[in-house]
């Protein structure tokens, strides 16, 4: 992972506001009978130089997460996400320091992973908006809309305070909830150039909030919502996929 955070770094700088949280995604594609070894190396190693760093003001946050289902018999199935504070804030020597690395108990020969658990893509991320929560399961909305800054402005203006509403209230089972725009890699080849995060305490909420409901009431507040939104021009199509993820392990700065 370390390699390709640092060559991607220093082009954001060019398309990051500053002083905006960005987050580094890293999509994983492991073997099924390389999981266990898999998750057992980052977990108990790598999660400690995340720890370190993380410890150190360095980072805001790591975590493991592990995609349900299968989607694609070649597709990725585990995604590493490394959050920071701001784009200037990102210093690579100082993260993988060899204080840090030291910091995993191990060589970093003998516990690396890219060899039978490559990278099938990575993505930076700025986060737009977020109503913060504990979710262990999130389903992730990727999109291509055909007006990026409309889709950001609306999910912003419109769609965040009613998820906030119904965070806050206990409704529709949601936990958290987030709105990021892509910063690299860009271009019209790109798979997606936005996503929104629906965080849930378990599966069933992130299920039931996904099945076909014919019958369900979603209040006034949500025809409020809809009554106003402008996304059938935006996002015409919709989103391209919606991702169900279950997390692995997480490491936050410790109050």
């Amino acid at each position: 992972m370390r390699n390709i955070i640092i060559m991607v770094a220093a082009l954001l700088c060019f398309t990051v506001t500053f002083g905006q949280a960005v987050q580094y995604v890293q999509y994983r594609q492991v073997p099924l009978d390389k999981q266990a070894e898999f998750v057992e190396k980052e977990t108990k190693y790598w999660a400690k130089v995340a720890k370190a760093a993380i410890d150190k003001g360095l980072m805001e946050h790591w975590s493991l997460w592990r995609k349900i289902g299968v989607t694609s018999m070649d597709g990725p199935n585990y995604a590493f996400v490394n959050r920071f504070a701001s784009l200037e804030s990102i210093d690579q020597e100082a993260i993988w320091s060899d204080e840090n690395v030291a910091a995993m108990g191990a060589n970093p020969a003998d516990v690396e992973t890219q060899s039978f658990a490559p990278t099938f893509m990575d993505y930076w991320f700025q986060i737009e908006a977020v109503v913060p929560g504990n979710s262990k399961y999130v389903i992730v909305n990727y999109a291509m809309p055909d007006n990026r800054g409309a889709f950001i402005e609306e999910n912003k203006a419109l769609w965040m305070p009613m998820h906030k509403k119904n965070i806050e209230a206990g409704n529709l089972g949601m936990s958290s909830w987030a709105t990021m725009s892509v910063i690299y890699p860009r271009g019209n080849n790109a798979r997606f150039s936005v996503a929104t995060v629906d965080g849930f305490s378990s599966m069933k909420d992130a299920m039931n909030y996904l099945s076909y409901q014919p019958n369900a009431e979603y209040g006034a507040d949500f025809e409020a919502v809809v009554a106003q939104s402008k996304m059938g021009e935006i996002n015409p199509d919709g989103f391209n996929y919606s991702i169900l993820y279950e997390l692995v392990h997480s490491v936050d700065k410790e109050e």
